[in-house]
């Protein structure tokens, strides 16, 4: 899936450590409107759902296989409830687990002793279970916090304007964005400001499903990036009960 970012390289190790699996809880005393907490939840649900979801096939599911070489083997399968197909002149194949990418490569590496062009494509026609759709999420001190439909190319910036900007208690300095990654959300805090102000840092591309949290100035900026990130992710109501890796900007 996944993502532009390569968050979980030798560089993710510095604060995970301090950071096992955690629930975040709405801070008690901040109070917190209805609506920011029921977009909270819904943005807990949707990140939960497709955290759910390993890999791109599940039982039921209808997948094509199409030879464009050898177009008399283009088969439409279902996947079973074990997760495996029958590829034609193939054992059963799983799926579990893999992407559509994955499983053309693995699939293309068992034909090519059977076919001289073992060229192989794959599509799910149907989901038995359909994926939620592809959005992010824009909390905390933002004119309109709110869901927007993902699409390539989108930058926290994006994301930010589509939720009319920052309200005049917003601290860009501190924009905390969690991203799942495989089976596991990453929380990352970026510093916007700084690019405003004329940095040449690279600026980040976001991937589907990421929730943005602006914060507002009144924070306490602690030294501990850990414990600040925890502290925004609790003022927006954010309760993830999945492993959190903390990402030192």
């Amino acid at each position: 899936m996944r993502s532009t970012f390569l968050l979980l390289s030798t560089a993710a190790a510095t604060l995970a450590a301090c950071a096992g699996p955690v629930r975040y809880a709405p801070a008690p005393a901040v109070p917190l409107t209805a609506g920011s907490l029921d977009l909270a939840r819904d943005a807990s649900r949707m990140v939960e759902a497709r955290l759910d979801q390993d890999g791109d096939f599940h039982a039921g599911d209808l997948i094509r296989l199409t030879f464009p070489y050898t177009p008399q083997l283009n088969t439409d399968q279902r996947v079973q409830l074990s997760g495996a197909i029958s590829p034609p002149l193939l054992s059963p194949t799983q799926t579990r687990g893999l992407t559509a990418t994955q499983l053309q490569a693995r699939l293309q590496a068992l034909y090519r002793p059977k076919l001289a062009r073992p060229e192989v494509s794959v599509a799910v026609l149907e989901y038995n279970r359909p994926p939620p759709p592809q959005e992010i999420f824009v909390l905390g001190e933002v004119a309109r916090p709110g869901n927007f439909p993902y699409r390539d190319g989108t930058t926290p910036f994006e994301g930010i304007a589509r939720a009319g900007g920052g309200n005049r208690d917003a601290d860009l300095s501190r924009v905390v964005a969690l991203t799942p990654i495989g089976n596991q959300l990453v929380a990352r805090m970026l510093d916007l400001s700084a690019t405003l102000n004329g940095s040449r840092r690279p600026i980040d591309f976001l991937p589907p499903y990421t929730i943005l949290i602006v914060p507002p100035t009144a924070i306490a900026r602690d030294v501990d990036r850990s414990r600040q990130i925890r502290a925004i992710i609790g003022y927006n109501g954010i309760n993830i009960g999945s492993a959190v890796t903390l990402i030192q900007p």
